[in-house]
């Protein structure tokens, strides 16, 4: 059995694979490191996000990620796949809650992301209000320049889709 650190070593090449747009063998690559350390939790996350994003196999993509996060809980990586995903095939009430576990355990949790994700689930649900709040947290503790700009390119997309009541209302607040 090779160690731990070579496989450490095939993950990272598993990920390269992946930035080059080769899911096919980074997948295979993915599944030997795990059929040797099935705990490896950045493989799980990453075999999550190619059954997600590559192959559409939501479901494989869930246990996955929830793998990724069982054994490597520190990782942050996983909550935030998870979160999107489950928005994506529109399971909003597991999102939310998933997203407020995350926002309470996880110490390096990108609160501005996920602000931005339940502003856009608030969105979809025709909450404008909601999501131009959530959207205006988001970008409150944003650093990245672009994230921002997207951040004001919500809220005024937001506010465009409101009602004439629901613009006065933010305007009292």
């Amino acid at each position: 059995m090779e160690s731990l650190s070579f496989y450490e070593n095939q993950f990272i090449k598993a990920d390269a694979l992946i930035s080059e747009g080769n899911s096919a063998d980074a997948k295979e690559l993915l599944e030997e490191i795990l059929s040797q350390y099935p705990d490896f939790g950045k493989a799980h996350n990453h075999l999550g996000w190619i059954y997600y994003n590559k192959l559409s196999d939501f479901e494989r993509g869930i246990y996955h990620y929830k793998l990724a996060m069982k054994f490597d809980s520190k990782y942050p990586a996983p909550y935030l796949n998870y979160t999107y995903l489950l928005i994506d095939i529109g399971r909003y009430a597991e999102a939310k809650e998933h997203i407020n576990f995350t926002l309470v355990n996880l110490e390096n949790a990108d609160n501005s992301t996920y602000n931005s994700e339940l502003g856009r689930m608030a969105e979809y649900e025709s909450q404008y209000t909601k999501a131009f709040n959530f959207y205006k947290e988001a970008k409150r503790n944003a650093l990245n320049p672009n994230f921002i700009d997207n951040m004001k390119a919500n809220m005024k997309r937001v506010k465009d889709k409101m009602s004439i009541f629901e613009k006065l209302k933010l305007k009292l607040k």
